[in-house]
């Protein structure tokens, strides 16, 4: 009996969207990578997973004030803003856009993170790479860029560490590992945002570029949108805790009683029964919950590992020798 096929992606479907053999297995199977292949197919222009990529500036880069630091440090690097809207994460939303690694989450990250994420906007900011022509594509080099989310795994020159990342959740930006993760994962994105505001930017790539007072404008518009909701913040653990143990409440006697990194099970306790506060000491109480917190399982790997720029610099070579080999045969 013949097997029946499984999944209606072709097998050569990913295979120049991600180095990673794992991935392109896994994601035959991906509903939302099948949908965002047939939006991609019929909507944009054929380079543009290559050519573009993006950045979720989160609720803490918002507290943090870092949004601006984050896309000059971008433009710096060659990625350029071209289109950008606020949208909201949900438990559902962050469980399937970190399918293939939540399986890798500490129980206590996971306790944490729905509250770190729906404590207010993101902003979703379409990104064309302005350097890459004939190199990696935007999306694996900004990962390359970017560093680890573990902050025990930072170098000075990483994105993250030269924007000040605090912990393994206060990293304040997420972006796609590779072209098949952009494709995937602005597929997801798009269930909440729509596809029109970035629809123009990926149609017809050269008019993604505007003169920068333009760019300047729409851009600082969503960027006073998102900051009007969430106030600004320190991010320091000492000075949250001192904060937490002035008030009268449940916070304030676990400030007093338990304020130590040993007594996190009581903070995770407290947090599964009690609000968190609202303003500026609810990222108090969050910037304790994150600093204290492990935020992965030891031992456990995820699903799908980060893509690598080695990776894809072997892919590539491999490419170019298969081409050279087809070209010219014994």
């Amino acid at each position: 009996m013949t097997d029946v096929p499984r999944s209606a992606v072709p097998v050569t479907a990913l295979r120049g969207l991600t180095a990673d053999p794992a991935k392109r297995e896994a994601y035959r199977y991906d509903t939302y990578l099948r949908e965002g292949l047939r939006w991609f197919a019929r909507s944009a222009d054929p380079g543009c997973p290559e050519d573009v990529t993006f950045v979720v500036l989160k609720p803490d880069a918002v507290a943090g004030r870092r949004c601006d630091l984050i896309l000059d440090l971008l433009r710096e690097r060659g990625w350029s803003p071209v289109a950008a809207t606020v949208m909201r994460f949900d438990p559902l939303l962050t469980r399937e856009l970190w399918r293939y690694q939540f399986n890798a989450a500490s129980e206590q990250r996971i306790a944490v993170v729905d509250h770190l994420l729906g404590s207010g906007p993101s902003l979703l900011v379409l990104l064309r790479d302005i350097v890459r022509p004939g190199g990696l594509p935007a999306s694996v080099r900004l990962t390359a860029a970017k560093g680890a989310a573990e902050p025990r795994a930072a170098r000075a020159s990483d994105l993250r560490t030269r924007i000040g990342r605090v912990n393994g959740l206060f990293n304040f930006i997420h972006t796609a590992d590779d072209p098949a993760d952009v494709i995937r994962e602005l597929q997801l994105f798009s269930y909440r945002t729509g596809w029109d505001w970035c629809r123009r930017s990926l149609v017809r790539p050269s008019a993604a570029t505007t003169g920068a007072g333009q760019q300047d404008t729409w851009l600082r518009d969503l960027l006073a949108e998102v900051t009007a909701e969430i106030p600004a913040h320190d991010l320091d653990l000492s000075a949250s805790l001192g904060r937490i143990a002035t008030r009268d409440d449940r916070w304030a006697r676990l400030a007093r009683d338990h304020g130590h990194r040993e007594r996190i099970d009581r903070w995770l306790t407290e947090l599964d029964r009690t609000p968190l506060p609202d303003g500026p000491a609810r990222w108090d109480v969050l910037t304790v919950l994150t600093g204290w917190i492990e935020c992965n399982e030891p031992g456990v790997a995820p699903l799908l590992s980060t893509a690598t720029a080695e990776a894809w610099t072997d892919r590539m070579a491999h490419s170019a020798e298969e081409s050279r080999s087809a070209a010219c045969p014994l």
